[in-house]
């Protein structure tokens, strides 16, 4: 049987992984619920939140622009005029689309730019019942 882990726990899981290879997630999930960072559920308890160990990429609808920065920084050194409120929700055209595709192959964003721009492209891919 397969254990589906969390996703904050998949995260920390690819990211260890790279050090020490010999970490197993539910070692991450065992020592991240006994530090008090997560629920059992897995979800981020109110203090990894407060104390940014965790950060919260919940997009409420019609967010401001400014809000939207706050929540996704990495979107911050392109051009505002490239996003556009869709449906109450920051989108951004194909054009920025593409470039942001082309600097990820290049390798020139951060850990941290990555994980907002996971983030940011989870949120908007189409379930498989849209598919």
């Amino acid at each position: 049987m397969e254990i589906i882990y969390p996703s904050l726990i998949e995260e920390a899981y690819h990211h260890s992984k790279k050090f020490h290879p010999e970490i197993t997630k539910e070692a991450i999930y065992r020592h991240f619920y006994e530090a008090g960072l997560i629920k059992e559920n897995g979800d981020p308890t109110e203090k990894a939140l407060s104390e940014g160990v965790v950060k919260d990429y919940t997009e409420d609808w019609d967010l401001t622009f400014e809000a939207f920065l706050a929540i996704y920084p990495v979107f911050r050194s392109f051009d505002p005029k490239h996003f556009k409120k869709i449906n109450y929700f920051w989108e951004m055209d194909l054009a920025l689309q593409e470039k942001i595709l082309d600097q990820w192959e290049q390798e020139i964003f951060t850990e941290e730019e990555i994980i907002d721009l996971t983030a940011f492209f989870e949120e908007r891919l189409p379930s498989e019942k849209e598919q």
